[in-house]
């Protein structure tokens, strides 16, 4: 699949729609995700990474506005993210802050730091698929394994704390919320292999 085209043959203005109605969901039923770590953790924030994404899809090709104002945006903000450093770095980071469960907590108590929440895990999805576009393997295995051995550690934190990490949360929460990690942990690296197996299928036919 080529990374810089909307998944599954969708149209950029589909791929843009999608993503919004994510966001929408996502804010909608903020209340019921947040009220468990484990929906907190792995669906919500998982979605807008994904709505973020697919949004990223809708842009218009910088390229092909050379004239017009978003495509100098675009191509600006490309040129602060050579070769996807910028882009994996803050992803890495953001996701980071998020396995936090302090900074998970206090989403629930201050509506501001629910705001940076929506909107630096959304951007963080808007700027991966430039990021993985930019960037070779090595470059991507790096911050790949960096980013499964964070989340597998973090998961096994949690599932072995004796006590609660979030005071709002229960610890069987606590439990399955690492448990998730573990998975996910694992199940990111499977998934970018068979992409690049995919990739040098394609590219070998």
């Amino acid at each position: 699949m080529n990374r810089t085209q909307p998944p599954f043959r969708l149209s950029r203005n589909a791929s843009a729609a999608i993503g919004m109605l994510l966001v929408v969901g996502a804010v909608l039923c903020r209340h019921w995700l947040e009220r468990s770590m484990a929906l907190h953790m792995l669906l919500q924030l998982p979605l807008l990474l994904i709505a973020g994404i697919l949004m990223a899809f809708g842009l218009p090709d910088a390229e092909g506005n050379q004239a017009s104002r978003i495509g100098r945006v675009i191509r600006r903000l490309r040129a602060f993210d050579e070769h996807g450093l910028t882009g994996l770095f803050a992803l890495l980071f953001i996701t980071a802050y998020w396995m936090i469960p302090k900074a998970l907590e206090h989403v629930l108590d201050s509506p501001m730091t629910e705001l940076f929440k929506f909107v630096s895990v959304w951007c963080a999805g808007v700027m991966l698929p430039g990021a993985l576009s930019r960037s070779n393997r090595i470059i991507q295995l790096f911050f790949l394994g960096n980013f499964a051995s964070m989340t597998a550690i973090v998961g096994m934190l949690y599932q072995d704390a004796p006590q609660r990490l979030c005071n709002a949360y229960l610890l069987d929460d606590q439990v399955a919320t690492g448990t998730g990690l573990v998975i996910l942990a694992i199940g990111i690296p499977l998934l970018w292999c068979a992409q690049q197996c995919a990739v040098n299928a394609g590219d070998g036919a």
